[in-house]
């Protein structure tokens, strides 16, 4: 009688139901895996024969025939050991196992000598598995912590495979986990921040900037001269972001999941990410998309930020490949493998040198640079590009008198408490919409959600003339100008929320815009 066996398997954040099939027939003692299997899989067998063999268990002198249903499915990875070693379980002991498996799903790898290991992907694939109305998992007791925080399931975890004969053979039970553990906890694990805003002395305008940019999810250029303080400035922004709600919670973790960066110091990301790239990246680390069609850099920044220091030192190409997920919000990623889709919703933060020098314009130092370098560097960001970013912002020196002083400054709570005021206005107002941020609104929304009178609409049109601004420039300045609005908790947006909003868009430290 041939036995099923139910697990899951995802591309990416999709999930599939993976059936394994298990038959035996009278011919030559051997395994045979089917259904599209990579080659980790198919190098399980041995596996298999050396899991029966140390748990006692003599395999049927038959043919063993193992399809993974189903079958245009490329299953990857070593995940399915346990739902195939439960198969050819089931077969051998099939009068005797009186337990029905169609409500259990496994994951796990198998050891040689049956000892249970972890597996990447797991998280996604309960969740995947939740939506189809599936509530228990037999998991390893290594991969358990992902797990504990979510919410009406039931979780067995396993050590060694000779515990999954006691529970299916024997009646033997297995300590399940059925009550989720509170968050609250891992909130208070992870409130340290590297930099506060009180260690920053000055850039009362940068901060401002800053907790707009926070408060409404918009993309941020910081230029000027070295050791101006733009780097420290965009390490303390992730100290004033709102917290994540329990749903972002378990979508960011899903992502983290797959890469295998969750651990039991760190089960689930509470925390809203900062990734910082460095220079050298290669356009696949960014956007993702390895042989396993694993995400990048900016599906690890999902739900906040993304980091680029010495942005005009990134070659060309790597930052063309960010245009398409700073509109779309997502990435796609197609290789001979397949095609995969995982969201990139970030906040892209970036910090610049004006030129090689880096003093170009500077008050206090002479550039040396030629019109011609300066031009060349900068060319290296393409304007494409930068009408995806909203605020362009120049962070000059603060004087060493001021920085020396004992000036008490605004700590990162008090302005994160701004931050998350505008935060919750803004989603009632998006209530029915599936945006979370003033800057994911789509232009076919903006009348309906930021309104203007004629005053403001006559400052937009003449200063997109004298400007030459783009459509998709004055959208993001209107939008741009609701977040502001928000944060002093006005209801319309002004004139005065406009040109604000026009003096966060600064590019005259550009040679083209001259």
């Amino acid at each position: 009688m041939i036995q099923k066996v139910k697990t899951y398997a995802n591309l990416g954040l999709e999930g599939h139901e993976i059936i394994v099939e298990a038959d035996s027939s009278k011919s030559l003692p051997t395994i045979e895996i089917v259904g599209l299997p990579d080659a980790a899989i198919k190098e399980s067998k041995e596996r298999l024969r050396a899991t029966f063999r140390n748990a006692c268990i003599e395999l049927p002198r038959r043919k063993i025939v193992l399809n993974l249903s189903p079958s245009d499915i490329k299953k990857v990875g070593t995940s399915f050991d346990l739902p195939m070693a439960v198969a050819i379980l089931l077969l051998i002991y099939e009068e005797n196992i009186s337990i029905n498996t169609d409500g259990f799903l496994f994951f796990w790898e198998l050891g040689l000598d049956g000892n249970i290991k972890r597996v990447d992907w797991l998280l996604p694939c309960v969740i995947s598995a939740m939506q189809k109305w599936y509530k228990h998992f037999f998991v390893p007791q290594e991969n358990t912590y992902e797990l504990e925080y979510v919410p009406g399931i039931t979780i067995y975890p396993v050590e060694k495979f000779i515990q999954i004969v006691e529970y299916f053979v024997y009646g033997k039970k297995i300590l399940s986990i059925t009550k989720a553990k509170d968050i609250e906890y891992l909130y208070e694990q992870n409130k340290e921040h590297e930099v506060d805003f009180a260690q920053i002395k000055g850039h009362l305008i940068a901060k401002r900037a800053l907790a707009i940019a926070a408060a409404g999810f918009h993309n941020l250029l910081m230029v000027w001269a070295p050791g101006s303080g733009k780097t420290l400035l965009s390490k303390a922004l992730p100290s004033i972001l709102p917290p994540l709600w329990f749903e972002e919670i378990l979508e960011v973790s899903q992502i983290y999941s797959i890469v295998g960066k969750l651990s039991k110091d760190m089960p689930l990301i509470t925390q809203r990410p900062f990734r910082q790239v460095h220079h050298t990246a290669s356009k696949i680390s960014i956007t993702g998309g390895w042989s396993r069609l694993t995400p990048g850099e900016i599906s690890l920044a999902h739900k906040w930020i993304l980091f680029f220091d010495e942005l005009t030192e990134f070659p060309r190409e790597v930052l063309e490949v960010l245009r398409q997920p700073l509109e779309d919000k997502r990435v796609v990623i197609s290789r001979v493998s397949g095609t995969i889709q995982y969201p990139a919703n970030f906040m892209f933060v970036a910090a610049m040198n004006p030129c090689i020098c880096g003093y170009y314009k500077d008050p206090e130092k002479a550039c040396v640079c030629s019109h011609m370098d300066i031009k060349r560097y900068q060319s290296k960001i393409s304007w494409p590009l930068l009408d995806r970013i909203d605020m362009v912002l120049e962070i000059p020196r603060e004087d060493i008198d001021k920085i020396l002083t004992n000036i008490i400054e605004e700590s990162s709570n008090s302005i994160r408490d701004k931050v998350v005021r505008a935060w919750r206005i803004q989603q009632q107002r998006f209530i029915w919409l599936s945006i979370t941020s003033n800057a994911q609104i789509t232009s076919k929304h903006i009348d309906q959600l930021i309104p203007l009178d004629d005053v403001c609409k006559n400052f937009l049109s003449e200063a997109s003339r004298k400007l030459t601004l783009s459509t998709r420039i004055v959208h993001r300045m209107i939008k741009l100008a609701r977040t502001i609005a928000d944060i002093q908790w006005q209801e319309y947006v002004t004139i005065n929320h406009l040109a604000e909003a026009m003096q966060y868009r600064s590019k005259t430290m550009f040679v083209e815009a001259e």
